[in-house]
């Protein structure tokens, strides 16, 4: 008796040793990533508010990128620096042509130029993906058209145009990448001529290039010109004087 009860509390002092060994397999590795004790100092989330727009009602190139859906088919001024410019001789001249034949080349055949245009943005460095488009910019008569239109056409050019010769009334704008330039046109999405952009482009009208001292003649219609009006006559000094007796 004296031995069973001696094996017995041998083996109950023994089982929470075994138990414990039990547990410490079943338990696992230790987890390699403790969590830190240590403070991150988070900087301050920036602010994405646009500056005020000008006093005068101008816009600049990132609030029409932002918001400018709610000014579609409206007329709007743009203001900023041209980062690009369409040039259709460097577009077109492979290598080894020289500009000599690049300007053959688009004498005979101007339809292998696209349409002028050139991007702005809010400084010189704004890439192109974040410059605004500017469409539908007014060129010369090409050298064909000189040949073959009626000069009167040519003395009256549509508002897409210009006589390269008449430098005083010419509508063509002259500009350069890193001019600052006021745009004023149609924002839209698409222009007359199926240029696209699903953030908007602006349609020309007028241009004030500030770094060349430019501005967009203002072009007067012409007396008998197809669709313009035709300008009130002056009075002659006889009806001044008839109309004075009829009111008093």
């Amino acid at each position: 008796m004296l031995g069973t009860l001696a094996l017995s509390v041998g083996l109950a002092a023994l089982a929470p040793a075994l138990g414990g060994c039990d547990k410490d397999k079943l338990k696992g590795p230790e987890a390699e990533v403790r969590k830190s004790e240590m403070k991150v100092s988070l900087p301050a989330v920036p602010t994405f508010d646009l500056p005020p727009s000008p006093a005068d009602g101008s816009h600049s190139v990132k609030e029409m990128r932002v918001k400018g859906k709610k000014l579609l088919e409206t007329d709007i001024t743009v203001k900023g620096v041209i980062t690009w410019a369409y040039d259709c001789p460097t577009a077109i001249r492979g290598p080894g042509v020289s500009a000599e034949a690049v300007q053959k080349m688009i004498d005979e055949d101007p339809s292998r130029c696209e349409r002028p245009k050139f991007y702005i943005g809010d400084s010189a460095d704004t890439p192109p993906e974040k410059s605004l488009w500017v469409v539908e910019v007014p060129r010369p008569y090409y050298k064909i058209e000189l040949e073959r239109l009626p000069r009167e056409e040519i003395r009256n050019p549509p508002s897409d145009r210009c006589d390269p010769k008449d430098t005083k009334k010419s509508t063509c704008p002259p500009y350069k990448v890193g001019d600052q330039v006021e745009i004023t046109g149609t924002w839209k999405l698409t222009s007359p001529h199926s240029e696209r952009n699903s953030d908007g482009l602006l349609v020309y009208k007028h241009m004030k290039n500030v770094s060349q001292s430019w501005e967009s003649p203002v072009v007067e219609p012409k007396p008998g010109a197809q669709g313009a009006p035709s300008p009130p006559a002056k009075a002659s000094p006889q009806d001044v004087v008839n109309h004075s007796k009829s009111s008093g």
